[in-house]
């Protein structure tokens, strides 16, 4: 049987990484592998009889550079410790033992392109180590960014990771095997969801909706994953159908939603919109999404930030009214775990 070790900080559902991790390790124990999980937190409990949780000291969450350098030695000094066993090491954080990488967000090698005393600090110079070490160290075998932004970047950024990169591993989302609510027993709820909501767009999906309502009263605006107090200023100029409900699991929510509005300002992949899509509901994302090259107009729009509100509104307004559920994007959690499984049985290969 395969056994491979996941290695990252926090193991649950508690941000877009950690739920790759979550999903892809449930789905490949699904698949009778054996899936170990190295982490120094658990914020979801499992009860999955083909996964083991190892522990290593928790560390202080700041700054982030130093927790990074103090997780790897941990990490390591725990891999060290479990030599004797035959496994494969994937890792989703920084770390120096793996054979594996997944590569979850933009490269910290941007910052190349700022100004000179942007990049001289010890933050910088340590960030810049952990980077080229995970990504060009000699046991390191398959780098696997998660959308095609990334991919891009790497291959620019370091020449390093030729030979080991390989296509994206797109994160998965649920398989379609539920009762979709029809259509006709939706309301026009349109939902916003994402935590980072700056950086998701929810102030440029403010504007959109405030004009959208004004034309048309049973538009609902739902924003899902904000603290509710740091946000609840931008809708001064709101006047109702709108809902501010916090942080709680999306599938709560999706089932009763028309539409999934993400006009991010940067999203490496967008995990949401592919969970949206399985369940039926159309998106309109911008093209700063990694996600973005996937949708088809089977499954939403995708427009730019530099486009007109206008244009925006009757994306909007099309699919509220699209007739048939959105086709889904991409692949299942369980066909991501079969793609992983063929790259670890090959390694004897690599």
């Amino acid at each position: 049987m395969l056994e491979v070790v996941q290695v990252v900080r926090r193991f649950g559902k508690s941000g877009g990484m950690e739920r790759y991790v979550w999903e892809l390790s449930h789905a490949l124990a699904n698949q009778d592998m054996k899936v170990h999980i190295l982490s120094e937190e658990i914020t979801h409990l499992t009860s999955h009889k083909n996964i083991k949780i190892h522990l290593v000291k928790k560390v202080a969450k700041k700054p982030r550079w130093l927790a990074m350098l103090r997780f790897s030695r941990h990490v390591k000094h725990w891999v060290d410790n479990n030599s004797s066993h035959d496994w494969i090491i994937h890792s989703h954080e920084r770390t120096s033992v793996h054979h594996v990488t997944t590569f979850h967000g933009p490269p910290f090698a941007h910052i190349k392109n700022k100004p000179f005393w942007k990049r001289i600090s010890l933050r910088v110079l340590v960030w810049n180590y952990l980077e080229k070490r995970e990504l060009c160290s000699n046991q390191v075998k398959v780098v696997l960014p998660n959308s095609d932004l990334i991919l891009n970047d790497l291959k620019y950024f370091y020449p390093c990771v030729k030979g080991r990169i390989f296509p994206p591993a797109y994160p998965g989302s649920e398989d379609s095997n539920f009762k979709l609510t029809d259509l006709n027993d939706r309301k026009n709820i349109v939902l916003f969801i994402g935590k980072e909501w700056k950086r998701k767009g929810l102030e440029f999906s403010i504007e959109i909706l405030e004009k959208m309502r004004s034309k048309d009263e049973s538009i609902e605006f739902w924003v899902l994953g904000p603290e509710t107090q740091k946000v609840e200023h931008l809708f001064k100029n709101f006047k109702g159908g709108y809902k501010l409900l916090g942080w709680d699991d999306p599938k709560n929510y999706l089932p009763k939603a028309r539409l999934l509005i993400h006009p991010a300002i940067s999203e490496p992949y967008g995990m949401v919109i592919s969970e949206a899509s399985s369940f039926g509901v159309p998106v309109v994302i911008s093209n700063n999404c990694g996600i973005a090259n996937l949708v088809t107009t089977n499954s939403g729009r995708v427009l730019s930030l530099e486009d007109n509100i206008n244009d925006w509104i009757e994306a909007c307004n099309l699919e509220i009214k699209r007739k048939n559920f959105a086709h889904k994007i991409g692949k299942s959690w369980r066909e991501l775990a079969l793609d992983h499984i063929k790259i670890y049985e090959s390694f004897k290969e690599l």
